[in-house]
């Protein structure tokens, strides 16, 4: 299947407000190689995205105390370097044309295949070099 590509070293932001979700893609990014920082804050994720260095933003656009478009917009202007905006939402339109809007650059919808985020994941520019 060609060159084999891994998340090693990636450092992922994961905003999900649903513990369940979170703590599994969180084991699985690490999984993967991840350095993964995870929270079910919207408001925390925007700090910490404003803070750190991130390859990637994971997040939900359902979170209870910000909207993930609103989190999406404040990391992609404060970040010291923007990182990879991945959503994977359980919403439809308007939502995900806010999240793109917003700056995502991959929205994703619920149920989601773990092989099909792993892909796109890997496929990203800040992850391929």
């Amino acid at each position: 299947m060609g060159q084999e590509r891994s998340l090693r070293g990636a450092k992922v932001l994961l905003a999900e407000d649903a513990r369940d979700i979170r703590e599994v893609f969180a084991l699985l990014l690490q999984a993967e190689g991840a350095e993964v920082t995870a929270t079910g804050s919207g408001r925390e994720a925007a700090e910490l995205g404003a803070k750190g260095e991130f390859d990637v933003l994971l997040t939900d656009l359902g979170l209870p105390d910000i909207p993930g478009d609103m989190v999406i917009r404040h990391v992609v202007a404060t970040a010291r370097r923007r990182p990879w905006v991945v959503v994977v939402t359980g919403y439809d339109e308007p939502f995900i044309s806010r999240a793109r809007e917003a700056g995502a650059d991959v929205v994703l919808t619920k149920p989601i295949a773990w092989s099909e985020l792993l892909d796109r994941l890997l496929s990203a520019t800040p992850l391929a070099a």
